[in-house]
């Protein structure tokens, strides 16, 4: 977070006393009407569009290092998340239907890497990966979280290659189904692909598919496009009657970028319209102001719900798109996590408004400043289904001087004095402040610039401090890695590291007692953007320099598998692009070379299949020593690389892996 001159937070802290001081000691019968800037009528018998809350997705392997954090901390870090009244309080979570591919910072497993998995599924195969755990959790702290599923790739054999098929919908409807069958989840919404043009005819089929399989309440989420084909599907539905009845809500991705200007058919289809996927990225104030901001989307485009990329960082700041989620945990070794300004910029609305309450048209403005459209505060205001309760969320992100406000209210609309919380530009967040005395169905406040503030007539609003105090931070991941599998559930991911294409799964070891690590992936799937060529997973820190990477590893019947140190540039695609590889092939034959395609030495092994064999990468200032099964093969001396994460991989064939070992050399 950028440092404050003393000047400055003077200044703020002088503007917060005011604005609080202003509207308690200014009774609504003793105004001066010089003072006051913006006069509101705000009429509670008039309801427009219903609020929808506002959410995060998980894909593209955002949220993979959260599962590996220790509890407390993993618990805490999902409070802030997702428990009522205590942080985020996140309405609704859309996460990735896993396809095995790369999906951003990584691939997500699915729930059939075969057509022969799909067809005799089993328990196991619903375990895989964590996106149905992290909506078990959601639901644990918040019952009535909403659910939705989208695609971004998908396994290999689905449609021999073909996304748009048969195969596809009934691969969908098994997600469903198979997350209220394990996992008592009921999803809420499936889309269609992520920015992807869509295939209108896919998305009729989709609409019969569920139908047909008994998930008639699971309502189609469509679009998923941004730049100038971001509102495409809202020209496609007026001018296809069935289209339009197939889908229930409409979405465009990064809607901000045009300030959250729809098009005239967006207004005219009369269906519920969402930003599927906003990007507010940053660790500091500016992206919770992106938050902030964000409340203008009803106002200006008529948009009822936010969902942003990511949830949460949980992935490595050397991967692609760092710091996208509204919390950072990529520490799960040091238990440490970061609570953002975005927390509470979500807070802000997320904690005095649910799913269902409707908005006042009449109380959601947004003034210009001096002519500038773009350069005022907003106001919505949301009120209850079923009470006369409501909220009043006021920002004023772009506000260059304090502004009024004298509030009239209408006679259905609670008369009760309003709570107040307010956050400050950079350093005072959601704090509760007294209480607003609204007399005569009036009140006046007097708002900060760079601010948020939240009127209500609810209580139980709630700054969440977790019980279990923070970790301290270590960044860099310690040099001592050893994982046999035994800890581990079946089919879970190996510990710290990150799949970035294919799936690695914890399973039981074909040939001995206990457990180890297999690539399960056997064909390349239908991609996303693919980036990769071969499965891959990476794990350790972008600075590590001197160490051993051992492993030992079986290729059951062909195929091929390869191991990678000092990966300086992991998230580059293909395979892994830089760093020092060994390759074996199926016929023993193997290479020690430069990824970037100089061979350095090469040899073989005896009887390479259906048989445990071991290796051991010494990296030691220049110096790359090769063992295999307990025999040092080569030592040569290169200065390309010095430092970088470490890899295992494959070609489309299982492989399996144990005794993964990362270790430091001492000088």
């Amino acid at each position: 977070m950028q440092s404050i001159q003393k000047p400055v937070l003077v200044a703020i802290l002088a503007f917060f006393g005011f604005s609080q001081a202003y509207a308690q000691k200014h009774k609504p019968d003793e105004l001066d009407a010089t003072s006051v800037q913006h006069q509101i009528y705000i009429d509670g018998a008039k309801p427009s569009k219903t609020f929808e809350g506002f959410g995060s997705i998980s894909s593209g392997g955002s949220s993979r290092l959260l599962y590996d954090y220790p509890e407390p901390y993993r618990s805490d870090i999902l409070d802030y998340l997702f428990k009522p009244n205590f942080g985020a309080n996140i309405h609704h979570l859309k996460v990735e239907i896993g396809g095995d591919v790369n999906a951003t910072d990584g691939s997500e497993p699915s729930i059939a890497v075969s057509r022969e998995e799909f067809e005799h599924p089993k328990e196991a195969y619903f375990k895989r990966g964590y996106e149905y755990w992290l909506m078990s959790e959601a639901k644990k702290r918040n019952p009535n979280i909403i659910f939705e599923g989208l695609q971004w790739g998908a396994p290999g054999w689905i449609g021999n290659g073909n996304f748009f098929t048969k195969d596809n919908i009934d691969f969908v409807c098994a997600w469903v189904k198979g997350a209220k069958k394990y996992w008592g989840l009921d999803i809420n919404y499936v889309g269609v692909r992520n920015e992807i043009d869509y295939d209108k005819e896919y998305i009729k089929l989709l609409r019969k598919g569920l139908d047909a399989q008994g998930l008639q309440n699971v309502t189609i989420d469509a679009g998923d496009l941004y730049s100038d084909q971001r509102w495409k599907i809202a020209d496609d539905m007026m001018a296809d009657p069935e289209l339009a009845k197939a889908i229930g809500v409409i979405n465009s991705h990064i809607p901000e970028e045009v300030n959250y200007v729809t098009t005239q058919n967006v207004r005219k289809i009369k269906k519920p319209v969402w930003s599927g996927e906003s990007h507010f990225y940053g660790t500091n104030w500016y992206s919770a102001a992106s938050w902030a901001r964000s409340y203008r989307s009803y106002i200006v485009g008529g948009i009822t719900k936010i969902i942003n990329w990511s949830l949460i960082s949980s992935y490595h700041d050397y991967l692609v798109v760092p710091h996208s989620g509204i919390m950072v945990a990529n520490t799960p070794w040091s238990g440490h996590y970061d609570v953002l300004a975005s927390i509470w910029a979500l807070a802000h609305i997320n904690q005095f408004a649910q799913p269902g309450w409707k908005y006042l048209d009449s109380g959601c403005k947004f003034w210009s400043h001096k002519g500038s459209l773009y350069e005022g505060p907003s106001m919505v205001t949301l009120k209850s289904p079923d009470t006369d309760d409501y909220s009043i969320i006021i920002e004023t992100m772009d506000a260059k001087e304090p502004q009024t406000f004298h509030i009239k209210l209408s006679e259905d609309l609670s008369k009760n004095n309003l709570s107040v919380f307010q956050t400050v530009f950079m350093g005072q967040e959601f704090i509760k402040q007294p209480d607003i005395e609204v007399k005569n169905k009036e009140f006046l406040i007097t708002v900060q610039p760079n601010s948020i503030y939240s009127l209500t007539t609810t209580r139980g609003q709630h700054k969440g401090i977790a019980v279990n105090k923070i970790p301290a931070s270590t960044k860099e991941q310690p040099l001592n890695y050893y994982n046999d599998f035994e800890k581990q559930d079946l089919n879970s991911s190996a510990l710290y590291f990150m799949d970035q294409h294919g799936t690695f799964e914890v399973v039981a070891s074909p040939t001995k007692n206990g457990k180890c690590l297999k690539q399960v992936s056997t064909m390349q799937g239908i991609c996303w953007r693919c980036r990769f060529d071969h499965p891959l997973s990476i794990m350790g820190d972008i600075n590590w320099r001197d160490y051993e990477f051992s492993s030992s590893f079986l290729i059951p019947d062909s195929g091929e598998v390869f191991f990678v140190g000092r990966d300086s540039e992991p998230a580059n695609g293909t395979n892994a692009t830089t760093g020092y590889g060994l390759h074996i092939k199926p016929n023993g034959n193997w290479e020690l070379k430069i990824e970037s395609g100089k061979t350095l030495a090469s040899g073989s092994i005896k009887n390479a299949l259906n048989k445990w064999h071991s290796f051991k990468m010494i990296f030691n200032s220049n110096t790359i020593e090769l063992v295999i099964d307990q025999k040092s093969e080569a030592k040569i001396t290169d200065a390309t690389y010095k430092q970088g994460v470490v890899a295992i991989g494959t070609g489309w064939n299982e492989a399996y892996f144990d005794n993964i070992k990362v270790t430091k050399i001492d000088k």
